[in-house]
């Protein structure tokens, strides 16, 4: 402890008479004062002043709250002079202790927040308290500290020095704005502080109007008057709802059967008038729940209000629609509600035109005995037409798909189409498309609805009432089901479990198009086929519209007619479909100066092994078909009638026949079905505009998954150690692959030893199930034989006849050889393509080059295998 030093004694004299006056009445008080130019507060409890910075030794001690001056020592301490013992002694206080009070203090009013608002003796919650006021009592004070306020209150008429805590009051706003609102409330309260605990000065019915200014968060103040005498009160902010200041005029329409307008803000006030539902009305923005309104009664105007549920703003702006009327009739009303008079009424469909009104209503505009009126029409008794149509093309669903003379199926039948038929129209609404159709030769606009046509592909399932084990097993026993070309090699029961289950095979993958049913046109586009599939195609380019219409005519698709078409006349290079010049009598001739027609013939009718092309041009000229279009559409009937009419109308049905398995089936060969996907497949590759029907089958018990396509058979038969099944010589194919490599393995299923780029030529040695041995740049492998197509293979098909191998395409030549039905032949080349010359083809026979007929039109004695 250090002491005031003597030379000082006579200063500290003067200051000690000057202050010892309040020496008694501070420390009384718990306020102490030392020498200093800080004033601040106590915030420890105790707040000790120490003798030295060490805080080894205490002088003194304060209440926390207790109020104390001192001076700057140090960045952390202060040093104050406190009085111990009888003498005066310097100490020190650390700066985290205690908290200076503001210097600028200035003078606050504010609201006590709780029920009883303490004013304690120091600043501190733990003093005492010198005097407490009710919730929403006005208090007066100013800044202390950051947590305190100091005020002045009067205790038996002696003015004290006391405290309030921050959070204790709330401080009046400093500029109060004079608002006006509505009472919320019934009846909505006055009270005579800023509490609802006070009393109430006066009260005032739900919805009238109130002026009041802002003075804190949750209270207004207001001014009432009570016996004539002028009163201040508080209004809580949640019993009124302040007025918008800009007001915005606006229209709508009446919601409620009767629309009233009351006299106060509130639906339980008495009502200045009422109007029918759908009236046009006027009002302006007033509150968040209503409008404020001005109607005449009695010829005076009077202000009223409407709820704004009761009643719908009108569109800012009116945009012009066009429609269709959805009942039959379609009322326009005279207001804006279904049980207002009607207008006028149409027929279901017509097109109507109209504006946007509200949310449910449009407004129309119509003429009655010649006048313009203004209509209402609900937007449930309309369908709004599309501002920009496409043309689209889709088919037919019903048995008879109607084309009607409005868009509502009550009104006239203008045309009707059959089931599967390809219509094109244009989108109009939701529910309707817009057609153009031909009604006894004139041109009329007529209307289909949406569900009685199929813009996407259609597919159909027919399902069996037998079960999926039944059809394997009626195959492998009377189906004689085949893994190979060549028709030696039977099939294993798990390869026909794979390629039999329809299930195995996913929409939008190559084997689906095994269920594409043949007997149904495909909507191609002729522009299309021509620029993507006939170019090139000799005889057959732009010929799409032939195709297209043959398949409207003979309910054939027109796809698998175009790759039918090209195989049976060589892509359109074969004579009679190149065109064969006839006399005016339709014998072929000589010089093609001498001719009168020029003749077609696509599929080889008339066309007879000892008169190929003589007969053939005869049958063509017979038949007229002077044009290649011509001949494709005059031929498309035996096509049809031949392979598609039969019954068995798809892929699928051709190689299994569902309706009666394992018997009048088109081919032994297990994976038949599939691969003759690949040829569709190809075209519809290359075109986009059509719409495509399948009929997939589905049996009883039919597995998710079956089968594996490469588990071969073993043979019945040890004596023999090669189950390969060897191929005539000089056998050729190319890959098929796509932007991938074929593998090529040491084994069916074996290692991978190679890979092979798509449309490489390979030759052909065996098969071995659904594989091929082959030869491809010195390196003898397997490949898969979905992934190779075959180019100069044909299968002698002359049952009970052989047939003569002769050294030129001639009959007139010496016979050389003779095949029998199912034998195997390879075809000389020319780069890719087979050597033939009109019906005859070159083949290797006995490692010669020789000649066989293969009938009418090639194809009458043999077939080609791929």
């Amino acid at each position: 402890m250090r002491k005031v030093q003597p030379g000082k004694v006579t200063v500290l004299t003067v200051f000690l008479l000057l202050i010892l006056s309040f020496i008694t009445l501070t420390q009384h008080n718990n306020i102490a004062y030392a020498a200093g130019n800080y004033h601040g507060v106590a915030l420890k409890s105790p707040t000790n002043v120490y003798s030295d910075t060490s805080r080894s030794t205490v002088l003194k001690s304060y209440d926390q709250g207790s109020i104390l001056q001192y001076t700057t020592y140090s960045s952390d301490w202060y040093s104050a002079v406190v009085y111990v013992k009888g003498d005066w002694h310097e100490g020190y206080i650390h700066k985290s202790d205690v908290e200076n009070v503001t210097n600028d203090q200035q003078l606050l009013k504010g609201i006590g927040l709780n029920n009883k608002t303490p004013v304690y003796q120091r600043a501190s919650t733990d003093s005492k308290v010198w005097k407490s006021y009710s919730e929403g009592t006005v208090l007066y004070y100013k800044t202390f500290t950051s947590d305190w306020y100091e005020a002045t209150v009067y205790i038996n008429g002696k003015r004290k020095t006391g405290y309030i805590h921050h959070s204790h009051v709330e401080n009046i706003v400093n500029d109060q704005s004079l608002l006006k609102g509505i009472g919320l409330k019934a009846p909505t309260a006055v009270y005579t502080r800023a509490s609802t605990s006070s009393s109430k000065l006066k009260t005032y019915v739900q919805g009238s109007i109130l002026y009041y200014q802002t003075f804190t968060t949750d209270w207004y103040e207001a001014t009432v008057y009570i016996n004539g005498k002028r009163k201040t009160g508080y209004i809580h902010h949640s019993h009124v709802e302040n007025i918008v200041n800009d007001q915005s005029l606006l229209k709508g329409i009446g919601l409620k059967a009767p629309t009233a307008v009351y006299t106060r803000a509130s639906t339980s006030s008495s009502k200045l008038k009422a109007y029918d539902q759908g009236t046009v009305l006027y009002y302006q923005t007033f509150t968040t729940d209503w409008y404020e309104a001005t109607v005449y009664i009695n010829g005076k105007r009077r202000t009223g209000y409407i709820h704004k549920s009761h009643v719908e703003n009108i569109v800012n702006q009116q945009e012009l629609l066009k429609g269709i009327g959805r009942k039959n009739p379609t009322p326009v009303f005279a207001k804006a509600s279904t049980n207002s008079s009607k207008l006028k009424s149409y027929q279901g469909g017509t097109i109507l035109y109209y504006q946007t009104f509200t949310s449910n209503w449009y407004e129309a505009r119509i003429y009655l005995n010649g006048k313009p009126t203004t209509g209402y029409i609900h937007s449930s008794h309309v369908e709004g037409l599309f501002n920009k149509q496409e043309t689209l093309e889709g088919r037919a669903l019903k048995s008879t798909t109607h084309v009607y003379s409005k868009a509502s199926r009550s009104s006239k039948v203008l045309k009707s189409y059959g089931n599967g038929s390809i219509l094109k129209f244009r989108t109009f609404s939701k529910n309707w498309y817009e057609a153009t159709v031909y009604v006894d030769g004139v041109r009329r606009t007529g209307y289909i609805h949406v569900d009685d046509v199929a813009t996407d592909d259609i597919t159909n399932i027919n399902t069996y009432n037998y079960t999926f084990e039944y059809m394997v097993d009626r195959q492998m026993k009377y189906g004689g089901p085949k893994a190979d070309g060549a028709g030696k090699i039977p099939a294993s029961r798990e390869q026909v479990e794979y390629y039999a289950n329809p299930s195995n095979f996913k929409e939008g993958t190559r084997g689906y198009y095994q269920f594409l049913n043949l007997s149904q046109p495909a909507g191609l586009n002729a522009r299309e086929v021509n620029k993507k599939i006939l170019a090139g195609k000799g005889s057959l380019e732009g010929t799409g519209q032939a195709f297209i219409d043959a398949g409207k005519k003979y309910n054939i698709n027109e796809a698998y007619l175009i790759a039918h078409t090209l195989h049976e006349t060589g892509n359109g290079t074969s004579t009679l479909a190149s065109g064969v010049p006839v006399d005016a009598k339709g014998n072929v001739v000589d010089n093609p100066k001498n001719a009168v027609y020029t003749v077609y013939n696509m599929y080889g009718y008339g066309a007879r092994d000892a008169c190929p092309i003589k007969c053939g041009a005869k049958y063509a000229f017979e038949h007229e078909w002077f044009t290649p279009s011509d001949a494709i559409l005059g031929g498309a009937s035996g096509v049809s009638q031949n392979y598609i009419q039969a019954g068995q109308d798809t892929l699928y049905k051709m190689k299994w026949n569902p309706e009666n398995p394992a018997t009048h089936q088109y081919a032994t060969h297990v994976a038949w079905a599939y691969a003759q996907t690949r040829r569709i497949d190809a075209i519809y590759q290359l075109i986009n505009d059509y719409t495509l029907i399948y009929e997939v089958p589905k049996f009883l018990d039919q597995p998710a998954s079956s089968g594996d396509p490469n588990a071969s058979k073993e043979p019945d038969n040890s004596n023999d150690t090669d189950i390969d099944s060897k191929f005539p010589e000089h056998l050729y194919g190319i890959t098929n692959t796509g932007d991938v490599h074929l593998n090529l393995r040491s084994e069916p299923n074996g290692k991978e030893i190679d890979n092979i780029p798509n449309g490489s030529k390979l030759e052909i040695i065996a098969s071995n199930g659904s594989w091929y041995k082959v030869k491809y740049d010195g390196t003898t492998g397997w490949a898969h034989s979905d992934y190779i197509e075959l180019l100069n293979l044909i299968k002698i098909t002359l049952e009970g006849y052989n047939l003569n191998v002769r050294p030129e395409p001639s009959t007139s030549k010496d016979i050389v050889g003779k095949v029998s039905n199912g034998d195997l032949l390879t075809v000389v080349l020319d780069g890719n393509k087979m050597v033939r010359k009109d019906e005859w083809y070159q083949v290797y026979y006995k490692g010669a080059k020789r000649w066989i007929s293969g009938g009418k039109n090639g194809t009458e004695y043999v077939s080609i295998e791929k």
